[in-house]
């Protein structure tokens, strides 16, 4: 079985490695490396796969039919080895299944497909989740792509900012040191709906955790040059924004999310979670985002 997958369409090329089912680069038309390349002492990874939960779980479970099942944090599948059950030149498509390591920590037959295909400017991501089992099933899912940032050469962090093109000002969710969310803010935003960017706020926050979007799109870009990415979802209710407080690396996350991380006063039944799906038996969700560099 071949360690990556290499695909290509027009001037943009990616590799994806279907260990975690994840895109590990994805070349630009003029050749810049837009994804994070995973440095082990900032940040080891480069675009996981959340599922069945999104962030930390109260008290590391939760409670299906009244029993409870330990989860970590993000859930299982970021080191899980899916199997490539399609590819052409310019997509790929990864598959995951129950196994008997899934089933302690979630009881349901189920199916995660994730596919990647190339456009002529970036990237899109779509996920298909397959209740296989004979009960609603509850899950969220969500994409965590980390991309390079400053993206061009003589360029700083600072010199980026977000743009929310339906948005002034937006709720703020905060989950200290990334765990439970124990509190909300309103954050402002610029005239355009701009956000600079500072390390100094994901030392503050750990993380963006923006639920209440009108915004479904949102655009990382070099403030005086324009360049940089528009990332836009559908099926996604929260946007998480971050990079490792206190340490400052060259990279932004911009993470759509299907579900949200545990509440400090939920019960922790896992169907009771925030944006949570029930899927019914032989039933599937689809979703997922897009990404155009500009």
């Amino acid at each position: 079985m071949s360690d990556v997958v290499r695909i290509k369409y027009g001037s943009c090329s990616a590799v994806l490695r279907p260990l975690g089912a994840q895109i590990i680069s994805c070349t630009a038309p003029d050749g810049r490396e837009v994804i994070w390349q995973g440095n082990p002492a900032i940040w080891a990874d480069h675009s996981p796969i959340l599922f069945p939960v999104i962030g930390t779980v109260k008290d590391g479970k939760v409670i299906i039919d009244g029993v409870s099942y330990p989860m970590s944090k993000h859930g299982f599948v970021i080191n899980a080895m899916f199997e490539t059950v399609d590819a052409g030149d310019s997509y790929a498509v990864f598959e995951l299944t129950e196994s008997e390591e899934t089933l302690r920590q979630y009881p349901f037959a189920f199916c995660l497909r994730v596919m990647y295909e190339l456009t002529e400017t970036g990237f899109r991501c779509r996920f298909t989740v397959f209740n296989r089992s004979d009960r609603p099933m509850p899950f969220c899912v969500g994409g965590h792509p980390g991309f390079i940032v400053p993206m061009e050469q003589g360029a700083a962090f600072e010199d980026y900012r977000l743009i929310f093109p339906d948005d002034k000002h937006a709720k703020n969710l905060l989950c200290p040191g990334g765990g439970l969310v124990s509190d909300s803010e309103e954050l402002t935003f610029g005239p355009g709906g701009e956000v600079d960017l500072r390390h100094e706020i994901f030392d503050e926050k750990d993380t963006l955790l923006l639920s209440e979007l009108k915004s479904r799109s949102v655009r990382l870009v070099h403030r005086s040059s324009g360049r940089g990415l528009r990332m836009s979802w559908d099926g996604m209710e929260a946007l998480a924004v971050w990079t490792m407080p206190h340490n400052h690396g060259d990279y932004i996350c911009l993470e759509p999310w299907h579900g949200l991380p545990g509440m400090a006063e939920e019960s922790g039944v896992f169907a009771e979670k925030r944006y949570a799906t029930l899927l019914q038996p032989g039933e599937c969700y689809r979703c997922g985002f897009e990404v155009e560099l500009i």
